[in-house]
């Protein structure tokens, strides 16, 4: 467990980066710290490993004050891991990796063998073990960041604004591919970011920090958006934390409709009785197996010769899925805006399509759990912890 107890940083000029910091750092789980520039969160997270001193109160790991501690000895025993990697250019991945096992005196045979076993840890292939960074994408290099963090396989580990220096589509992948180790490793860890969105998907505590570095409010991800503490946290993470918080309901609950479900083999005039019948304006195709094909508007089946296919037809797509058992209410109403027929596919884990929501069924569902403050620890889309909800849904959609 990390403590800041009463912590202040001033520096000579007069300028004040942390104020009065009492926080606690569970151990085996994600503190997010979070805030504008200016807010601290780097020197808080510093100060942790003695890369900076406080001016005031005590930082302590397991109730021993870090200042008792010599800094390299220290640090070596925390793993760290900053923007852009910050890998050493001269030295092949796997000699980065081992570079603190090598520090602590392990021999080269081992070290070597731990860096080998790190790569495939992080998902990266044996052979990147003899290559130099530049030969690596950004993505690539923070993983190897990563594996050099946890080479000694230290308890705490310090991140800094780890993946904000590569694109969105790899940045993703690699918050995927945290929650995944964590899952696995339960280390302690405290992450650095000004991403609210990152902040929720990774932590599961958020401490947000004021300009001035005074803490602001700290509290799960779900208690966090449901109830922020004043107007400052409020706009922070945004007036469309409501969105945010679905993610933490589950779909499962949903009731989806099966009715509206037609094969590809029916007729045109088949499916426009049933689209009469049930005053539906789109039916959903299927093929044999039950995969989703594209949804079909009862105005084309009117359109259409009767005898022909559905298969036959120009289907309109259905933008993208939902899984019912692993995704948030969050997942299934971004599904259902981006169809095309305003309506949410749900498939179950092999793909093959369990029903079907459309976007007004959906405000019912999110109406029913406003009025809850938080979803129960055994509802949670995933598990109560972030490392947990993403071992559940496999770090898909959301």
């Amino acid at each position: 467990m990390i403590t800041f107890e009463g912590v202040t940083k001033q520096y000579p000029d007069g300028t004040v980066a942390v104020d009065d910091l009492n926080l606690t750092v569970p151990t085996g789980n994600t503190t997010v710290l979070v805030g504008s520039s200016g807010s601290g969160k780097t020197t808080a997270l510093r100060m942790i490993n003695r890369m900076v001193d406080p001016t005031g109160g005590r930082v302590t790991i397991d109730g021993q004050d870090v200042r008792g501690q010599d800094p390299p000895v220290l640090r070596r025993s925390i793993g760290y891991v900053i923007q852009q990697a910050g890998l050493f250019p001269h030295r092949t991945v796997a000699d980065n990796i081992a570079t603190v096992p090598r520090l602590l005196g392990w021999p080269r045979s081992r070290a070597r063998t731990r860096a080998h076993e790190l790569l495939e840890l992080v998902g990266l292939e044996p052979e990147h073990a003899r290559r130099y960074p530049h030969q690596l994408s950004g993505g690539q290099q923070q993983r190897v960041g990563v594996a050099r963090a946890l080479a000694a396989d230290p308890p705490v580990l310090l991140m800094d604004e780890p993946f904000s220096a590569v694109d969105p589509v790899v940045r993703a992948g690699l918050q995927d591919e945290l929650l995944r180790l964590q899952a696995e490793l339960h280390k302690t860890i405290v992450f650095v970011t000004h991403d609210i969105d990152e902040a929720v998907k990774l932590g599961d505590s958020i401490a947000v920090l004021r300009p001035g570095g005074r803490l602001a409010q700290v509290a799960t991800p779900e208690r966090l958006l449901a109830e922020p503490a004043d107007d400052f946290v409020e706009s922070f993470v945004g007036y469309d934390r409501g969105v945010r918080r679905l993610s933490f309901f589950p779909a499962r609950h949903l009731r989806l409709r099966t009715d509206v479900i037609v094969t590809a083999d029916q007729t045109a005039q088949e499916a426009g009785t049933l689209a009469r019948r049930l005053g539906e304006p789109w039916l959903l195709v299927v093929d044999s197996g039950r995969r989703p094909l594209g949804w079909v508007a009862a105005e084309a089946l009117a359109a259409t010769e009767g005898h022909r296919t559905l298969g036959t037809l120009d289907l309109v797509g259905y933008g993208h899925v939902f899984t019912v058992s692993t995704d948030s209410l969050r997942a299934a109403l971004d599904a259902a805006v981006l169809s095309p027929a305003g309506r949410a596919v749900g498939v179950a884990d092999d793909g093959t399509v369990r029903g079907a929501v459309a976007q007004t069924e959906l405000g019912a569902a999110i109406w029913a759990v406003g009025g809850d403050d938080e979803p129960p620890a055994q509802d949670r889309a995933g598990g109560p912890s972030a490392a947990e909800r993403a071992a559940a849904r496999g770090g898909a959609h959301e």
